[in-house]
């Protein structure tokens, strides 16, 4: 059977479900996504596309293949839904210390590196819209998702083109070809978080780390670029930001702490002096892995049973094509790659 022969289930409504169903209709499969209209965690997520990891000024896990394709995919949604919420993020880092500066003006001589690093000139080291001790640099190629505004145009989407179900699926009435009165011939699980009430997936490794941001009024903060240091600032609208953010693993309330508000602060006080105005403040919870890498893959004893999970912090940049991958391993026609595939946790399923 090809792909358009088959029924799916899709169950979670977050960035993977959205995306995962976006392929597999565009390939002509027949789709039901369930979605709660519960999500803590791709609603609450920046949607920051930052292609270097700063702390070890390295580039992020397969940059090179993730920047372009995410590029079409947003931009083909976007045209579509008739939205706007991809956009380039002019991007600026504080170093943090001498020898961060250092490897900064090694990595940008490297050719691998000069798509993503501009080359440090003396305004870069005399910048001083905001605390600058040790000089900064400006990251190429990075872009944030207006998260809130993609998930709704894509359900939107999938819902002129499939079948949108509004409620919480329940485990118990499920069997291995039939949920409830719908008959599929192959369910993918995108819970996010939720996995570990799962009774297929639980007992892979998938942390629940929760994380809190903060939005903020600010009169001194600039609002053409998103500085980072100890913290991003995502400039929004009207002298508006959104700062952040914390990681509390193993915590999956989405209780927000004054706790939390003081580390933000505290940590946006390495770029500014400035008392700023607290807004806003939200929490949600990751679903991340010990390894860095998604869980993706099908169950070893139940050959129609899938998951799509774990994308973790930078999934606004990894999910586009690791969707398109899995659909391409789902009409089997493509692999999945070995650090995402689930088979390395078999023994524990």
């Amino acid at each position: 059977m090809t792909l358009k022969d088959k029924k799916y289930i899709i169950v979670g409504g977050g960035l993977a479900g959205i995306s995962v169903a976006i392929q597999l209709i565009r390939a002509q499969a027949k789709v039901v996504l369930f979605d709660k209209n519960e999500n803590h965690s791709s609603v609450v997520a920046a949607g920051i596309i930052n292609p270097i990891v700063f702390r070890r000024m390295t580039k992020s896990w397969r940059v090179d293949e993730f920047l372009p394709y995410l590029k079409t995919f947003y931009a083909k949604l976007e045209e579509e839904t008739q939205s706007n919420f991809f956009h380039e993020l002019p991007m600026r880092r504080l170093f943090s210390s001498i020898q961060e500066r250092e490897f900064w003006l090694q990595k940008q001589l490297k050719e691998s590196f000069q798509p993503f690093l501009n080359f440090v000139t003396e305004d870069d080291m005399n910048y001083s819209v905001s605390k600058n001790e040790f000089g900064s640099g400006r990251v190429r190629d990075a872009h944030f998702v207006d998260v809130k505004t993609f998930i709704s145009k894509g359900k939107e989407w999938i819902s002129q083109r499939a079948e949108l179900v509004h409620e919480a699926f329940e485990y118990s009435e499920l069997t291995t070809t039939t949920y409830k009165n719908t008959v599929f011939d192959e369910i993918i699980f995108c819970e996010g978080f939720e996995n570990n009430n799962n009774p297929w997936f639980k007992s892979l490794p998938l942390d629940q780390t929760k994380g809190q941001t903060l939005t903020i009024k600010s009169n001194e903060l600039p609002t053409d670029v998103s500085l980072n240091r100890k913290c991003f600032v995502l400039p929004l609208e009207k002298n508006l930001f959104k700062i952040g953010s914390t990681y509390e693993w193993h915590n999956p309330t989405t209780t927000i702490t004054d706790e939390a508000k003081t580390e933000i602060l505290g940590h946006l006080s390495y770029l500014t002096d400035e008392k700023v105005e607290p807004v806003f403040q939200e929490a949600g919870i990751r679903p991340t892995t010990r390894d860095r890498r998604p869980l993706i893959g099908t169950h070893p004893n139940h050959r129609n049973f899938h998951i799509f999970n774990g994308l973790g912090a930078k999934g606004y940049m990894t999910c586009p094509l690791l969707s398109f991958e899995f659909v391409q391993y789902l009409a089997q026609v493509g692999s999945l790659d070995k650090e995402v595939d689930i088979k390395r946790y078999f023994t524990k399923l």
